[in-house]
């Protein structure tokens, strides 16, 4: 018998299970989270219910790759018990099909396609309030309700607002959506990479240049912050952003004049909302002494913390659902297969959203002929370009510096790569996974 069997007895863990339960998780109802492909509901376990796509199952999942009778549900004190009724596509946690499965808070589930997330019923009824999810933002799990509810408070407000998060979790849509929800709606949104800019051009991107203020202006240049007039700025990165350009922006931010580089006398005032966005805490930056105290303090009066893909796994599936919608113009009509879903959900994904659209890109490229991206095809582009026998080259490592939003270390780590060895590969050497330096 299984180790895995062995857990089980009847229908119910046996004891084995039961002595790892702290005191808790006792007395605990259980909720379900699901998301199929109409929808997102939570639904109590308070009997055991059959989920599957039939008319007889008592929980219906609008999913065509779900059987009429797919799995059993079971809630206990301890737990969730999930028992496969013989399905087609199976039942997967962990990135495995299982025949059986003990699911406890945050265990995500998939079945065909459709995920669950199982979780107390105490937390569930505690957020129950919460609006619905952000349409510009894939995924309804209870992470993103809490965000779509912050947004739309802070839209009404025209104080800065600082969105903190790791790379590639969709800061600049967080930014879009913070306009879109409020007065400013009408009025352009203007978005920079601060950390892209030469550093000797910020602020002519920022405030403007008169001509021939500098070297190669030809011509006078309005800048973000009159192009943005009446609406939003968003300022990516901005702990990159220069010390001499900061109190420049401080000014801004204070109501006071914005004047272009190589004007004379007064400047202008603007009517401008500021939304920034740092992947590492600025106060980081603030105890090195390479950003102002000050100007820290005028940015933090609303902090918005995005969270990473793999704090909401739940999440994984509509995402990746959008993202192939997206990119079916360049890469045709494509659908995961149960199996598929089930990998990309038990991934951690440590580029976050990036890191998902690259590894749907390279599937479908792995699949050229075939509407179908399978566990195989995808567990091939999930992996990792130092693993042993792979070769690889300048244009690959880019593209993994790309998908970490061009830090380096971040991207070295992600590839299996020492930095150095990391780097040598940016500078368009070529080496296998066995360099291990």
């Amino acid at each position: 018998m299984s180790q895995q069997s062995e857990l089980f007895s009847h229908g119910r863990p046996s004891s084995a299970t039961l002595k790892i339960v702290t005191p808790t998780t006792q007395r605990r109802g259980w909720v379900l989270e699901i998301q199929d492909r109409s929808r997102v509901r939570r639904v109590p376990v308070d009997r055991p219910i059959v989920m599957g796509s039939g008319r007889g199952a008592e929980l219906i999942v609008d999913d065509d790759t779900v059987s009429s009778a797919h799995c059993e549900v079971r809630s206990f004190p301890e737990g969730v018990y999930l028992r496969d009724l013989g399905s087609t596509n199976g039942l997967f946690t962990g990135g495995a099909r299982v025949s059986e499965a003990w699911a406890m808070d945050g265990t995500t589930l998939t079945i065909g396609q459709t995920t669950i997330v199982v979780m107390p019923a105490r937390r569930a009824e505690e957020e129950e309030e919460l609006g619905a999810p952000l349409v510009s933002m894939a995924g309804g799990s209870m992470a993103m309700r809490k965000l779509a509810s912050t947004v739309r408070r802070l839209a009404q407000l025209a104080a800065p607002v600082l969105i903190a998060g790791e790379t590639g979790v969709g800061k600049e849509l967080v930014a879009r959506a913070l306009h879109a929800e409020g007065g400013r709606s009408a009025g352009p949104f203007v978005a920079m990479n601060v950390a892209a800019l030469p550093r000797e051009l910020v602020e002519s991107e920022l405030f403007g240049h008169e001509r021939g203020a500098f070297t190669g202006a030809v011509q006078r240049r309005a800048g973000a912050f009159a192009e943005a007039e009446g609406g939003t700025l968003f300022l990516d990165e901005i702990g990159e952003l220069s010390t001499d350009a900061q109190p420049k922006l401080l000014r801004a931010l204070d109501g006071y004049e914005v004047r272009r580089v190589g004007a004379v006398g007064s400047g202008r005032r603007t009517d401008v909302r500021v939304v920034a966005a740092t992947h590492v805490p600025l106060r980081d930056h603030v105890d090195r002494g390479t950003f102002r105290r000050d100007l820290f303090h005028r940015l933090e009066v609303f902090v918005i913390e995005v969270p990473p893909l793999r704090d909401r796994a739940g999440d994984v599936l509509p995402i990746a659902r959008r993202l192939l919608s997206q990119l079916e113009e360049e890469i045709g009509k494509r659908r995961l297969t149960p199996s598929a879903i089930a990998q990309l959900t038990a991934h951690d994904w440590p580029g976050n959203v990036r890191e998902l659209k690259n590894v749907l890109l390279r599937a479908a490229e792995l699949s050229r002929g075939r509407r179908w991206l399978d566990a195989h095809t995808v567990e091939r582009a999930m992996r990792k370009p130092g693993a042993r026998g792979l070769t690889l080259n300048a244009e690959q490592a880019k593209e993994w510096l790309m998908t970490h939003g061009g830090n380096v270390s971040a991207a070295a780590r992600a590839a299996g790569l020492p930095r150095t060895t990391f780097r040598k590969l940016l500078r368009g050497g070529v080496i296998d996974g066995d360099d291990d330096e």
